[in-house]
């Protein structure tokens, strides 16, 4: 295990999860509402541009950036399989 300390929201800038209902990260969140008869799924995603300016402020940033869309890549990659 690692000796360094990280921030509890290291790379969650984004949900964790995508589908239906209400999941938020740290900065984005993505509702989706499922289809209902011959409407298609209703979907609305909001930026937090207070928490994103908090987040750019902090130091872990430049590292959590990137793990937060590689968590994503790989969350888009297992569900195009499944």
């Amino acid at each position: 295990m690692s000796a360094v300390r990280h921030k509890p929201c290291l790379g969650k800038i984004f949900p964790k999860h995508v589908g239906i209902g209400e999941q938020a990260g740290k900065v984005f969140s993505v509702r989706i509402d499922p289809p209902a008869g011959m409407m298609r799924a209703r979907t609305e995603s909001e930026i937090d541009i207070q928490q994103w300016d908090d987040c750019q402020r902090c130091p872990e940033f430049e590292s959590c950036y990137p793990l937060s869309m590689a968590t994503l890549a790989l969350q888009t990659a297992v569900a195009a399989h499944h």
